[in-house]
């Protein structure tokens, strides 16, 4: 089996039907819930990862997903478009090598997308990109 994540796309959660209430680990059918197509934003394969680690509390359970990458090759046509996801409601959809398709945030629980500009050492500069979604229904499937 082919281990490692092959692309990440985002979509504007106000042109999304809300599904924030389907119980966890549900599958999403994007081309039903979603108007338009979701856009791509290229990364650096090696350096992305996926995590999502479920809690409980007083509060009950809920799930903290996080997704981070690096943006190293053609970075500067890319500070646009870092902008415009900064402080806005996208969702964002993480696609697998195998095909497996990872929803994070819905319309009722929009992630919070950050970057940074990193120069490191002297022979690193890159974008960080980072994503994260507290929610009850944690990361959801697409179909």
């Amino acid at each position: 089996m082919k281990l490692g994540i092959k692309a990440m796309r985002y979509f504007p959660a106000a042109g999304c039907m809300n599904f924030g209430c389907l119980p966890a680990g549900s599958t999403v059918d994007l081309a039903t819930v979603l108007d338009g197509s979701p856009q791509q934003l290229p990364f650096t394969p090696e350096t992305a990862d996926l995590a999502e680690e479920w809690t409980y509390d007083t509060g009950g359970r809920s799930s903290l997903a996080q997704f981070s990458a690096e943006i190293r090759a053609n970075r500067e046509q890319y500070r646009d478009v870092l902008q415009l996801l900064t402080g806005r409601r996208f969702l964002f959809e993480v696609e697998t090598i195998e095909g497996r398709k990872y929803i994070i945030g819905s319309p009722g629980y929009p992630p919070t997308f950050t970057w940074s500009d990193r120069v490191s050492g002297i022979s690193k500069s890159a974008f960080s990109i980072n994503i994260s979604c507290r929610s009850l229904h944690g990361v959801l499937f697409g179909a």
